[in-house]
């Protein structure tokens, strides 16, 4: 009888700070976080065009997804959170691009 407990325990603790994490994700953001649509809503969106949908983050007001193509090809993209459009990539150095060449030394 301890041996199912222990199991049990576990998955509902994991379940429970799941939820916690996606509902502090969706406070994160610019805009009116009631606007948004869930990421089950992007999930199902992607997953009708052909996707399968590996990774969904709400990160500096945006949906940072990571999904795989039909042909099989890694594919990452920001998605507006209210609209589900997907937004131009821009990587984190950008915001430090001031024209300058950097060396990665």
């Amino acid at each position: 009888m301890k041996r199912n407990i222990l199991p049990t325990a576990s998955l509902a603790m994991a379940v429970g700070l799941f939820a916690l994490g996606a509902t502090a994700q969706q406070q994160e953001g610019t805009g009116a976080a009631q606007d948004y649509m869930s990421i089950a809503q992007i999930a199902t969106m992607l997953e009708s065009q052909g996707y399968a949908v590996r990774e969904i983050e709400l990160e500096r007001g945006r949906y940072d997804v990571e999904m795989i193509d039909g042909k099989g090809m890694r594919v990452e993209a920001y998605l507006d959170p209210v609209t589900g459009e997907v937004l131009p990539y821009r990587d984190d150095d950008d915001r430090y691009d001031d024209g300058h060449e950097r060396y990665d030394d």
